[in-house]
């Protein structure tokens, strides 16, 4: 089972609830959903990486997707596309 979470860095303790409340649900992997954010910065970065390690910690995973191509070239710079997996959709 698979659940979609809009990814909300301004929010990110509910965010990180909802994470891992969908894993307990029994999601085997959350996928969040960036297109909605302004940038990747350090701090959304750090997020990322904190919620990688608490979905991995509740025993499930986690996925990016997007359809923007700034998103996608910073996850490629940071090689954080390596680390997740990443499902690329196409813009509407």
């Amino acid at each position: 089972m698979e659940t979609v979470v809009e990814y909300r860095l301004q929010q990110y303790p509910a965010l990180e609830a909802e994470v891992l409340a969908a894993l307990e649900a029994g999601a085997t992997r959350v996928v969040l959903d960036l297109d909605n954010i302004e940038t990747l910065d350090t701090q959304a970065l750090r997020g990322l990486i904190s919620l990688l390690r608490r979905a991995r910690s509740a025993g499930g995973g986690l996925a990016l997707r997007t359809s923007r191509r700034d998103l996608l070239r910073t996850l490629s710079v940071t090689a954080l596309d390596r680390v997740f997996p990443v499902v690329q959709v196409e813009a509407a």
